[in-house]
């Protein structure tokens, strides 16, 4: 279900969401404040799975639709959907969206690609960091962008990925890995190394996720299990390995090239944290932690070196959420890395 607050005159640019997708819209047409909308006049947005804004209908200054954003993201899960229709008004806005964690932004201008950018919008991944930011700032983003510019010192890099307890993101992280490397060129494989069986639920649930003789294709990353047959050469091969122990040390420690550590800062979790750190001296080894308070972030980096807090990260796929992480965790494999005027 899709609540749409639009302006009188877009009030049909999403009926054709409806009439070939089946997807219930629900219109409220006009004028609104969204701060008001968000903190006041509503309590519950979360029967909806999109809110879609379009930005002619709203009157609020720039500051008070970033705090009504801030608002929606700390209390409601649904997707927040913008569409801009005057962008040369609207491009310091639309870039304050995307720093503050909101991609999906429609600002096609002909009516076919204003409606791709929307199916795109309510698509599992939604709209990427990179594509939004290949529109926003073409320019700059051909400066800085690292796609297919990075080189690998060598191929197979193999790098495992394993969480001080259960539910500490392990998975996610390992994913998220995986297409963060699949965007800058890489070719990766994920291999479910562990006995969770997470990976052969995905395909009924993501569209567009194709599976052939035991292996999963999705976005560019090839998905494996461990008693999956693929002969293929990979720059990096990624290794959900589950909660750490004794036996995955020891494979870490002679079959990897590297490891990545999962944690989320809870005090029972700090002893299990230096005894594994040590156990795995020898390993290129970097230690993240999810869903820790800013505040207590400042305590961990006094008591634990090289450690990284990662971004919320609910979309398995998004490997931009993480990107600073990934690309430090990377490094010592880059052989090379150089940037292309288009």
């Amino acid at each position: 279900m899709l609540l749409y607050l639009t302006s009188n005159d877009q009030i049909n640019l999403l009926d054709f969401l409806n009439d070939e997708h089946g997807i219930i819209i629900k219109k409220l047409s006009g004028t609104f404040s969204l701060r008001q909308f968000v903190l006041g006049d509503l309590r519950s947005l979360n029967h909806f799975q999109y809110i879609v804004i379009d930005l002619n209908a709203i009157k609020d200054s720039n500051s008070d639709i970033m705090e009504a954003v801030n608002a929606y993201k700390k209390m409601f899960t649904s997707r927040m959907i913008f569409y801009i229709e005057d962008m040369k008004s609207h491009h310091d806005l639309a870039l304050k969206l995307v720093e503050n964690g909101i991609f999906n932004i429609v600002i096609a201008e002909d009516i076919e690609s204003i409606r791709s950018e929307f199916l795109k919008s309510i698509s599992d991944l939604g709209i990427s960091k990179r594509d939004i930011m290949r529109k926003l700032a073409p320019d700059e983003y051909a400066l800085n962008t690292s796609v297919n510019l990075y080189k690998f010192s060598k191929k197979d890099v193999k790098i495992a990925v394993t969480g001080v307890q259960n539910r500490v993101g392990t998975t996610t992280m390992a994913i998220n890995l995986a297409n963060y490397l699949s965007s800058i060129g890489a070719k990766v494989c994920y291999v479910e190394a562990n006995e969770h069986d997470h990976l052969s639920k995905l395909p009924a649930f993501y569209q567009g996720m194709t599976s052939k003789d035991d292996v999963i294709l999705y976005n560019g990353v090839k998905y494996l299990s461990l008693h999956s047959e693929c002969h293929d050469e990979f720059d990096f091969i990624i290794y959900d390995m589950g909660v750490i122990n004794n036996k995955i040390i020891s494979a870490i420690r002679n079959n990897c090239d590297a490891a990545v550590l999962c944690a989320t800062g809870k005090p029972y979790e700090i002893n299990d944290i230096e005894k594994y750190k040590d156990l795995l001296d020898t390993t290129l080894l970097s230690t993240i932690f999810s869903l820790v308070a800013e505040p207590d972030q400042h305590k961990f980096l006094k008591l634990h070196k090289d450690i990284y807090f990662s971004n919320y990260t609910p979309n398995y796929f998004d490997g931009d959420a993480n990107e600073s992480i990934w690309t430090t965790v990377i490094k010592p494999f880059i052989r090379k890395s150089e940037v292309k005027y288009e």
